[in-house]
């Protein structure tokens, strides 16, 4: 058999080089088909085709060869052979992608380009809609292809409805297009992938981080919900926007209390929402978002952090919600200063939106715990008056005769006769010197024990059912304040003293107990503190440093200034009261204090002391700012009230 193929063979030979190419063919095609498998001799049939002219013919004997060495694994030889048949026919389409695959397991992916943009004109031309989106798939899947290639690749295979392939091929151009910078578009590709794929929680969670960092919170309505946010903090925050921004009140405070509990130390950005509200003029939502900063730190037990949440909301102006709260939070952690102050302000929005009853209800809590107070009592008549009460005089003395059954009446001594007034104009002159005595603003300065304040003294109490004069012995009045000794005459009123004398000596001094080089170190850390935000502690190390004689006056100033700025006007009063009492360091200084104290007085419904105040300003500096202006008012004030 040998014998024969090799004697065949020599046959076909010598029909090729006699140029006899149909018995060559036909010689050499016997051979391939008693030997499909001899490479060579299929080799030199196809290129007899091709010198025939028979380009088809000669172009599948080459494939053939290439075809089975590409299953082998030998790619350069199978190469050589495609090349050769793209040479013969160069719109051959299935030697295009072979080459294309070739090159590119070969990195050749320029070369891999080319043959496939190639083979992707073919297709198109004999409109192979498939065929072509292959073409383009197949290119996008190259290393190193562009954003634009793939995104083509994407679009073409959801056309087709292969939306797999399409999400997987967005996807790819989400991360090149990140990869450049080009960040809105690789959100878009993103977008797509989840319209192929909406139940893809994990994607929906991605794209809506991927918008939330970008600030395209308008963007995030439609994929955001509590499921997909999860217990991812950024998330949750951006829902919470998207609710309030719908109006959904009840699940944005839903959504943000989550936010809140997973991310206790983002409280800063919830309150940073409600001041935007807030400015906006929309106070009720700002309480709102507000509040559950306030209730995330009461139930974690920081009571300071509700208590300054809440003051610094009240900073903006009365509002009773976050009043009422404060009275409330405050009650519960014991702080028996802010519930005092807190309480006041209430009381006073009440009057002031025409609650009569709830006014009331709160001035009566606070004249029953300090019945010599001027402040409360007018508080008490006005709500009176409000809820109709006839006398609300007589009403307010039946309070006091409660809480004081016994009269107490006095003898002053023989050695001191001319002081003698009558019970009337005790009352009068207590209750105006009350708050500056038994202010409850002093645990709120943290102005330090003073134990003789504790209770109202003896002096206070009057016989309210005398209607004549008696004769009042002050001095065991004076040493139950704390003063100085009975015998002392440096610390006690003189024979014939006048009675603001007297009350000026029963004002309590706080001890000296520091050095000058203490106290300018505590002042200094005060205004530092303060200009830090650390306002609490600032205000206490001013207060330490008014016990300094030395800085006396400049702290009492600015404590004052700062608690009315604050809101917390009574407790301002009473420091710039201290200060106006004190040598100022220049004249400026002096007339600015009580400047400020009548502002004060007036802004707090003294319209007397302040327009005594403004009078004695008047009397030393008379073009004093507008001084003359608010007298004016106050005057006119003043006469309609007695009116």
């Amino acid at each position: 058999m040998s014998i024969d193929r090799e004697t065949a063979l020599r046959q076909a030979e010598k029909l090729q080089r006699e140029g006899k190419l149909d018995l060559a063919i036909a010689a050499y095609a016997r051979l391939v088909e008693a030997q499909p498998r001899d490479w060579n001799t299929i080799n030199t049939l196809g290129d007899l085709y091709l010198r025939a002219g028979d380009v088809d013919r000669g172009v599948a004997q080459f494939v053939q060869i290439a075809d089975h060495l590409f299953s082998e694994g030998f790619f350069p030889k199978a190469a050589a052979l495609y090349k050769k048949t793209l040479k013969a026919k160069p719109d051959h389409e299935h030697t295009l992608l072979r080459l294309a695959e070739i090159a590119g397991g070969q990195e050749l992916l320029a070369d891999a380009r080319a043959y496939l943009r190639k083979l992707w004109e073919l297709r198109s031309e004999r409109g192979d809609e498939r065929g072509a989106a292959e073409c383009l798939v197949r290119l996008a899947s190259l290393p190193q292809a562009d954003a634009e290639t793939i995104l083509t690749a994407a679009r073409v295979s959801r056309a087709l409805g292969d939306n797999e392939q399409a999400a997987s091929l967005f996807r790819g151009a989400a991360g090149e297009l990140q990869k450049a910078g080009r960040d809105a578009a690789a959100l878009e590709a993103l977008a797509q992938v989840m319209s192929l794929q909406p139940t893809d929680t994990a994607l929906r969670r991605e794209l809506v981080g991927r918008y939330v960092t970008a600030g395209q919170l308008d963007q995030v309505g439609a994929l955001l919900d509590a499921e997909t946010a999860g217990s991812e903090p950024d998330l949750l925050l951006a829902l919470g926007q998207i609710e309030l921004s719908r109006k959904d009140d009840a699940a944005a405070c839903a959504t943000l209390t989550r936010f809140i509990t997973v991310a206790t130390e983002r409280s800063p950005e919830v309150l940073r929402l409600a001041g935007e509200l807030g400015r906006a003029g929309d106070a009720q939502r700002a309480f709102m978002l507000s509040e559950i900063v306030v209730d995330d730190a009461v139930l974690r037990g920081d009571w300071d952090r509700a208590i300054d949440v809440l003051q610094q909301f009240l900073v903006h102006g009365p509002h009773l919600p976050a009043l009422v709260k404060l009275v409330q939070v405050a009650g519960d952690a014991g702080h028996e200063d802010v519930l005092q102050e807190s309480r006041e302000r209430l009381a006073d929005a009440y009057l002031e939106n025409g609650q009569g009853p709830d006014a009331q209800s709160v001035a009566e809590v606070l004249f029953e715990g300090a019945p010599e107070s001027a402040v409360h009592a007018a508080r008490l008549r006005r709500a009176m008056e409000m809820t109709g009460v006839e006398d609300p005089d007589a009403a307010v003395q039946a309070i006091r005769a409660r809480l004081f059954p016994a009269s107490v009446v006095v003898a002053a001594p023989a050695a001191e006769p001319d002081i003698a007034v009558t019970v009337e104009e005790i009352e009068i002159e207590a209750e105006t010197a009350a708050f500056t005595i038994h202010g409850v603003d002093d645990d709120l300065l943290d102005l330090g024990p003073a134990p003789e304040l504790e209770s109202p003294p003896e002096v206070l109490r009057v016989n309210e059912r005398a209607n004549q004069p008696a004769e009042i012995d002050l001095s065991d009045a004076l040493a139950a304040l704390g003063g100085s000794s009975v015998a002392s005459t440096a610390g006690r009123p003189q024979a014939g003293a006048s009675l603001e004398a007297i009350f000026e000596a029963m004002r309590p001094r706080g001890a000296d107990y520091r050095t000058v080089a203490e106290g300018a170190e505590l002042y200094e850390r005060g205004l530092r503190r303060l200009e830090d935000g650390e306002i609490r502690d600032g205000l206490a190390d001013l207060a330490e440093a008014a016990r300094v004689p030395a800085f006396r006056f400049p702290a009492a100033s600015r404590l004052g200034r700062e608690y009315v700025a604050r809101g917390h006007a009574h407790a301002g009063i009473e420091w710039l009261e201290r200060a106006a009492e004190m040598p100022a360091p220049t004249r400026d200084a002096g007339l600015a204090v009580l400047y400020d104290l009548g502002v004060a007085l007036n802004g707090v419904g003294e319209s007397t002391r302040a327009l005594a105040v403004m009078m004695e300003l008047e009397a030393d500096e008379p073009n004093y700012r507008d001084v003359r202006q608010r007298l004016q008012v106050l005057a006119r004030a003043e006469e309609e009230r007695r009116g």
